[in-house]
């Protein structure tokens, strides 16, 4: 938790430090941010705060919507329309985010695990002439219930996520391979409670999946981002292909559909059990959903993602 003036002051230190050559966007971005915050008549920020703001996101950016109508009244009244018109509040929006983490946005165990992880020592470069542009497939293993010897639940998390990580430093090396430049055409997101998805590439969430071993999960809100939002998932195989697999995609919706299903008549016939990690399967039906992207350029990449 911040006061008000403390944070905004690091916040447009912050801004001059992103965008050095662009005179007057730290000033702009911050009368933004703080007019904004005088409109929703708060003191202090923290990150319950900066979530609320999150998820009102959508409506400050639609200029059609009541909140967008309030705000623009506001605004007017006390002579600050040009924030809105200009567009600068909107743009301020995904810095005031991936700054905020910074300070209120990590609670103990994200600080926790991003020590065990060392983030930057997590590293996976891209390079095409290691190709094989074949999507992993598997099929379904009937469970084992023989007793086994099992690494420590938290060293197969801190593996686990690892290996996310490095999926997601991987399509990053991708995206700056291409000439997208990190932290003003996208951001890394991935530790930042405020967006749900791993990287904002422009105004789209993505959502990165390491698919090597032929199978993904998704989160319930994971679902909820992919089914309300504009975000899509993105599967690596690491030296292997990228692959875009979009929100309205069959396979993807059927797969969301079905899972509502079990979970479902798992609660109406089993209701001590909730089947809260379904695997995702990926088999031959989903070659016709996904497209390869690992050969696009950047403007192919751009349209395809518009």
């Amino acid at each position: 938790m911040l006061q008000l003036y403390e944070f905004l002051s690091k916040f447009k230190e912050y801004c001059q430090k992103q965008f050095p050559s662009e005179t007057g966007t730290a000033a702009s971005y911050t009368n933004a941010v703080k007019y904004l915050f005088e409109f929703m008549n708060v003191s202090e920020v923290t990150g319950d705060l900066l979530l609320e703001i999150k998820s009102l996101e959508p409506d400050i950016r639609d200029s059609s919507s009541i909140l967008f109508g309030e705000l623009e009244s506001s605004f007017a009244a006390t002579g600050r329309s040009s924030y809105l018109k200009k567009g600068f509040l909107k743009a301020a929006l995904s810095v005031l985010f991936e700054f905020g983490n910074t300070f209120v946005m990590l609670d103990s165990t994200d600080l926790v695990l991003l020590q065990e992880i060392r983030d930057n020592e997590v590293n996976a470069n891209f390079s095409i002439e290691t190709l094989l542009h074949q999507l992993p497939t598997a099929t379904y293993v009937d469970h084992n219930y023989s007793v086994r010897k099992m690494s420590g639940t938290t060293s197969e998390s801190v593996k686990r996520i690892r290996s996310g990580r490095k999926a997601e430093k991987y399509f990053i090396s991708f995206l700056t391979s291409l000439g997208f430049v990190k932290n003003l055409d996208f951001f890394d997101v991935a530790n930042n409670k405020a967006y749900g998805y791993d990287i904002r590439f422009f105004d789209i969430g993505l959502e990165i999946k390491n698919i090597k071993s032929g199978y993904f999960f998704l989160t319930d809100n994971e679902i909820a981002r992919l089914e309300n939002t504009q975000t899509h998932l993105i599967l690596i195989d690491i030296d292997n292909g990228i692959w875009l697999l979009k929100n309205n995609a069959i396979w993807l919706e059927n797969s969301i559909r079905d899972i509502k299903e079990l979970r479902k008549y798992s609660k109406e016939h089993y209701s001590n059990l909730d089947p809260c990690d379904i695997k995702l399967i990926i088999d031959d039906s989903l070659i016709c959903d996904v497209t390869d992207i690992a050969n696009c350029s950047k403007a192919q990449l751009i349209k395809m993602l518009q």
